[in-house]
């Protein structure tokens, strides 16, 4: 072992111990759990979000679907006239809306897909939150306990 690598791992060994001291395990377990929450609530406005796109998507393909009909109607009714003109501009249209049905469809199933995915994230932030809730008490507790034992520790030396 050479100097150098010596001298690094006598540093990389203070900044550790530094480190560790400077740490608080109670903060850092609160910020870890800051964090869950924070993720756990942004999963909840990403489902809010897409449920609503995914609404505004199926009320743009009712309104579609119901202007299909519409041009099927014309289309008929320009047959009867002998409006093969007519008619065949009215199949073109509902054949363009029945195009635009197909790509809302596409979709609405890739945010049903989305949605669901976040719907476990959400179940799995969900679990793994109330799981440490107990954990972070007892952290919590017990390091109280040692910080109280340390305390009275000190007064004993003095």
């Amino acid at each position: 072992m050479g100097i150098l690598s010596r001298a690094s791992y006598v540093i990389r060994s203070k900044l550790n111990t530094l480190l560790n001291r400077a740490e608080d395990p109670t903060e850092t377990l609160e910020y870890s759990y800051e964090q869950m929450r924070d993720e756990l609530q942004d999963v909840k406005e990403g489902i809010a979000d897409l449920t609503t796109q995914k609404k505004r998507l199926e009320i743009q393909k009712r309104r579609l679907e119901e202007n299909i009909e519409n041009h099927n109607d014309q289309a008929r009714e320009a047959v009867r006239q002998d409006k093969e003109e007519l008619a065949r501009r009215a199949l073109e249209k509902k054949q363009t809306k029945m195009s635009q049905v197909e790509d809302l469809e596409t979709q609405i199933a890739e945010l049903e897909s989305t949605q669901q995915n976040l719907v476990e994230r959400k179940m799995n932030s969900s679990r793994g939150l109330m799981s440490s809730r107990p954990r972070r008490r007892q952290w919590k507790l017990a390091t109280r306990q040692q910080r109280h034992h340390r305390k009275s520790l000190r007064q004993w030396r003095v």
